[in-house]
């Protein structure tokens, strides 16, 4: 009697831990699956928002793009992101075919428990926005501002994205007949297709999360400050050579050098002019030496400026002055006083500025 009793009372004990176990237990699956689409939407969002490093900032936006590649970027990893993960694409006339809401293309769905989708309600898949509240760097002052408005094709990219997921294994509740409380929102038919059901799917906040039928993950959202000056290109220039393209250091430098607020430049032009017509009229200097045509060099109403790539060498540059070759750094290499980036270059991983206490450089 007293075995049997105990075996009675051990299959009571057990059948009541079920309605503990089971639960649980399916919801680990359901958890498990969750956190696996949370990691989904956040690489999109991440992975997007630092493909914009690479971009060429020089070159000239086409179709209305705030830079160069500004909207393709996030126009292809909608594409690669679209099933979800980067791991699946198949691409099927130049489209990926996971892309398609048809329920063909749904062979990127393998979870049992629950499915994530970008087509559920309240979803968004990755989107970026250039410099919502103003430009970056702005300082208000109306020279360099048009630099800006001509160069500065960055500032802070923010990326963004929320994911959406349905529940296709738990029962809205379990052991109904012991309980009346929800668990879980509405289990979904995967026959429906599990595009037609993020499609039609609801979502309703409520305290108790189980309102609706869509569980929203959240947003996953970042963002970069990008150099709005950068330049690509390496820029190689010798004394009295103009801009080689559009947007290049040349055309940069004579820009702030020649800008009307630029005060040293507007008053110094006309100044020279009359300064070397007069000194030519008083016979103090030869006719030829007339500014007009001279070379940039010769001419303070022009930019000029030599600066060449940092190679084996430092970087140096020859000018014939009165019948001699003089040697000129044509960068920060040698500023005569510390020589710090010739010391960093000596000194790589050393310090900051081949000095090991920062603050005395």
């Amino acid at each position: 009697m007293n075995s049997r009793a105990a075996r009675g009372a051990a299959a009571v004990e057990t059948a009541l831990s079920m309605l503990v176990i089971i639960p649980v237990f399916l919801y680990a699956l359901f958890l498990d699956d969750l956190l696996r689409h949370a990691l989904d939407a956040q690489e999109s969002a991440l992975s997007t928002v630092w493909d914009y490093t690479v971009q060429d900032y020089a070159a000239n936006p086409t179709n209305g793009e705030k830079f160069a590649g500004f909207d393709l970027v996030q126009g292809y990893a909608r594409q690669m992101y679209c099933d979800h993960e980067s791991g699946i694409d198949s691409f099927d006339n130049n489209a990926p075919r996971e892309c398609q809401e048809t329920i063909e293309s749904e062979v990127h769905h393998q979870e049992v428990v629950a499915h994530a989708c970008w087509l559920n309600p309240g979803s968004q898949q990755v989107q970026c926005t250039l410099n919502e509240k103003g430009a970056v760097g702005a300082y208000n002052v109306s020279m360099h501002q048009s630099f800006m408005d001509a160069y500065g094709k960055g500032g802070i990219i923010r990326c963004s994205a929320r994911i959406g997921v349905q529940n296709y294994l738990l029962q809205r509740s379990v052991f109904a007949q012991f309980a009346k409380v929800d668990l879980a929102k509405d289990k979904q038919n995967r026959a429906s297709g599990v595009h037609n059901n993020a499609k039609n799917g609801e979502y309703q906040g409520d305290p108790h999360g189980v309102a609706g039928n869509v569980y929203l993950l959240p947003w996953e959202r970042l963002s970069i400050v990008t150099d709005t000056w950068a330049l690509t290109k390496p820029a190689e220039f010798r004394p009295g050579e103009f801009s080689k393209e559009q947007g290049d250091l040349g055309e940069r430098v004579a820009h702030v050098y020649k800008h009307q607020e630029n005060q040293g430049f507007t008053q110094m032009q006309q100044e020279a002019v009359h300064f070397v017509d007069e000194a030519i009229q008083d016979e103090l200097l030869d006719q030829g030496l007339k500014l007009d045509g001279r070379p940039a060099g010769d001419d303070p109403r022009e930019a000029s400026m030599s600066i060449k790539p940092f190679g084996n060498g430092a970087p140096e540059e020859t000018v014939t002055q009165q019948g001699s070759s003089r040697r000129y750094f044509n960068n920060e290499w040698r500023d005569w006083d510390r020589n710090n980036n010739e010391k960093t270059q000596q000194a790589r991983g050393e310090g900051y500025m081949g000095c090991k206490p920062e603050e005395r450089c």
